[in-house]
């Protein structure tokens, strides 16, 4: 089975992007957030631990697994990046090329993470500048933008990793 690795910021759409590459297979848990000063339920949920999905592409059993967004779970980063065929960081578009940085600085010094299959997902694509994602280019990753939440877009990239590891 080949392994692939999602991994960004808080908030930047993992959860959904693993959700939607197969709503059948997906093992996670969302949880909503909590106003710390008010203690009131948010709209927003998030993600408790790591989530998972499975699908059969390009005639390859491939798992993706999305991994916590905030630094103080990087012990989790190291556990389940310990091998990997492939890795997808993402970020939202609007947000600056330096946010992601220390995620592709955490990955590259583990040893899959030099033949994996690498990319870079910028979401919100409503809210992308042409100026600031001209910017993310330079990270020497392959870019895209997308929309995690629609489905087909979202099998079409998890297709396009499956066929490249």
């Amino acid at each position: 089975m080949k392994k692939v690795i999602v991994c960004g910021p808080y908030n930047s759409g993992k959860t959904t992007f693993v959700k939607n590459i197969n709503r059948e297979e997906f093992i996670g848990t969302d949880e909503p957030e909590i106003d710390l000063s008010s203690f009131e339920e948010l709209e927003t949920t998030t993600t408790v631990g790591v989530e998972v999905n499975f699908v059969k592409l390009a005639n390859k059993d491939v798992m993706f697994v999305g991994v916590p967004g905030q630094f103080r779970f990087d012990f989790i980063w190291e556990v389940i990046g310990g091998q990997f065929d492939g890795i997808v960081f993402m970020i939202p578009s609007f947000a600056e090329p330096e946010e992601i940085k220390p995620y592709i600085e955490f990955f590259s010094q583990l040893d899959s993470y030099k033949d994996a299959y690498k990319l870079l997902l910028l979401t919100y694509p409503k809210k992308a500048d042409r100026g600031k994602v001209d910017k993310f280019y330079t990270l020497g990753l392959p870019v895209r933008i997308i929309d995690p939440t629609d489905e087909q877009i979202v099998r079409a990239v998890a297709f396009e990793i499956a066929a490249r590891i």
